[in-house]
């Protein structure tokens, strides 16, 4: 959401932390109204945001930057969502980081990262993700995948109709205009 009034920038604006006029008054956030690329929005966000809350912010300024074509933006925001994301709160979140420093040709950084939770206890997927990552950064890969690439996408259950017996095809109704005059003998 945007403030139409301040110009604050929030999942929530009702919801914004007390020192967010401080912030959307600075000069460095006023700045950044100047910038008219997809990633401002995020940017403006991420400014605002508790400290928690940054990486997330930047990590979509990333995928803003990454849909408009601009693979040094988006790698510049992967950075800064590194720096600002803190301690994994699990797998998945670590999985999540592994990616971001990856995609932000953080290499070394990224294989350490997975050297630290390859160790953990990890389900199928999981680890079939951590490989994938290995190997990508292995190869200096800093391109984004797909997830299907890395698993499996499930099998999916059969249409209802699949193996069932074919109904015998109905007979042709009248058409309307034998309808409209009466000719409907049905």
């Amino acid at each position: 959401m945007v403030c139409t009034g301040c110009g604050a920038v929030a999942p929530d604006v009702s919801a914004l932390p007390r020192d967010a006029v401080e912030v959307v008054e600075s000069e460095a956030y006023l700045d950044l109204f100047a910038r008219p690329d997809t990633a401002t929005p995020f940017l403006r966000y991420a400014m605002i945001c508790r400290p928690g809350d940054r990486a997330g912010a930047y990590l979509q300024a990333a995928w803003a930057a990454d849909d408009a074509g601009d693979d040094e933006a988006a790698r510049h925001y992967r950075r800064e969502a590194a720096a600002n994301w803190g301690e994994p709160d699990g797998i998945e979140s670590a999985l999540r980081l592994i990616d971001v420093l990856r995609r932000a040709g953080m290499l070394a950084t990224a294989e350490e990262c997975a050297g630290v939770i390859a160790g953990d206890m990890m389900d199928e997927r999981a680890e079939a993700m951590l490989r994938y990552q290995r190997a990508r950064i292995a190869e200096g890969d800093t391109g984004r995948h797909l997830m299907s690439s890395a698993v499996r996408p499930p099998a999916r259950m059969p249409h209802v109709a699949h193996g069932k017996k074919k109904l015998a095809p109905l007979p042709p109704k009248p058409g309307f205009l034998a309808r409209l005059f009466g000719r409907d003998k049905g």
